[in-house]
């Protein structure tokens, strides 16, 4: 699926997303023109803001007097390629410009039949309700959601029991340390990763000895929970 359309809030909420990297930045609300790589084969030009007339110029992210505020989207649009193929594939097509590069039609976005609404905030209120970690079983609140997934197509529960599968985002690194090999001396088949011999977990390809303390810390702390033991 792709994203056809947003409708945002008008109002904003805070946000803790710096101002495009520079803290010297105190007021923006549309987007820059950065030049780079891509502008090697374009007139010479100099960085810029982009069109104030096209509402695509306009970031979501705005600094007012240094403070970053932040406008969610209410309602997303997702257009749904037919058949289950990857997106644009079928509806999307490619133009070739006089100047001999290419761009993408946007036809494919006012396709009503392919379209998915998703409703953010009925989202988050339903997971708050009704969606619980299946780590420490506890509830998504604001700040402290639990949408972390541990897999691509998960069990969809029905709307009324929950979404199966999610982890608050802490559970789950403490989940995934339970079930990574930290032996000192792992038995695995393979060179450097697989199934390990003597503990039966999975040793990761290319752990490093920091990401090997992480987890037997996370590890010492007892399964449901999110902190040590005193």
């Amino acid at each position: 699926m792709t994203v056809a359309f947003h409708i945002r809030r008008p109002w904003p909420g805070p946000a803790q997303r710096p101002a495009a990297g520079d803290p010297s930045v105190r007021w923006r609300i549309r987007l820059h023109h950065t030049c780079g790589t891509w502008c090697a084969e374009d007139p010479p030009h100099r960085p810029r803001a982009l069109p104030w007339w096209k509402a695509s110029s306009y970031t979501p992210f705005w600094t007012l007097a240094g403070r970053e505020f932040y406008f969610p989207a209410l309602v997303v649009v997702w257009h749904r390629e037919p058949g289950g193929r990857d997106g644009l594939t079928v509806c999307g097509r490619r133009v070739q410009r006089r100047d001999g590069t290419w761009r993408w039609r946007r036809g494919w976005r006012l396709h009503v039949h392919h379209w998915r609404i998703q409703l953010p905030p009925l989202q988050a209120l339903r997971r708050h309700l009704l969606t619980r970690c299946a780590w420490c079983k506890g509830r998504s609140r604001r700040g402290d959601a639990v949408n972390i997934s541990h897999q691509w197509n998960g069990p969809r529960g029905r709307w009324w029991r929950g979404e199966p599968g999610l982890y608050h985002r802490d559970c789950s690194a403490i989940s995934n340390a339970h079930d990574t090999c930290t032996c000192d001396v792992p038995v695995i088949g393979r060179r450097d990763y697989g199934e390990c011999g003597m503990c039966g977990r999975f040793r990761p390809y290319g752990v490093t000895p920091e990401r090997l303390a992480r987890a037997r810390a996370l590890a010492v702390i007892p399964r449901g929970s999110r902190t040590p033991t005193p």
